[in-house]
């Protein structure tokens, strides 16, 4: 007796059947580049300094694009809204604590200071992405590091 087609086209069937189901049910939690979806919302398109984020608590626990003057010293590095001119500078006005690690390419591109009879400091204008926590570790404004790009001064 010859085979037939009708089970080789139910199990077809079955199988597209299958495939559809679980691209569909996949698909509400992945991205086309297979990467899971999150539902948490993206930084704004435009920066803020951190004036302005300090001056908004609305923007607790969520994630932000600031821009300002950067000063690492020693071990904690911080996002001012202005530096004082002294060398090596200073925070001038309000400020954010940045938490996590901070690239050794931006570092590098920043300046920092030469004379190892001065306090040690790396500076410059960057602007930082990240989650904005109004009382951060010991009760300090910081924003978790996402990312942090070196700009011109102004821009």
């Amino acid at each position: 007796m010859p085979p037939t087609r009708e089970p080789r086209l139910a199990a077809t069937g079955l199988l597209l059947s299958l495939t559809l189901l679980l691209t569909a049910c996949g698909g509400a939690g992945a991205s086309p580049s297979g990467a899971p979806a999150s539902d948490a919302p993206s930084p704004p398109a435009t920066a803020i300094d951190p004036n302005a984020l300090l001056g908004d608590p609305a923007l607790d626990g969520r994630p932000v694009r600031v821009t300002g003057f950067f000063l690492a010293t020693g071990d904690e590095a911080q996002l001012c809204s202005a530096a004082l001119e002294s060398y090596p500078p200073q925070c001038g006005g309000p400020a954010v604590r940045i938490t996590g690690k901070v690239p050794a390419d931006v570092l590098d591109a920043l300046e920092s200071t030469t004379d190892p009879a001065l306090a040690q400091a790396t500076w410059g204008q960057v602007e930082v992405t990240g989650t904005f926590r109004a009382n951060g570790p010991g009760g300090v404004a910081t924003i978790e590091l996402a990312s942090i790009l070196v700009v011109a001064p102004g821009g």
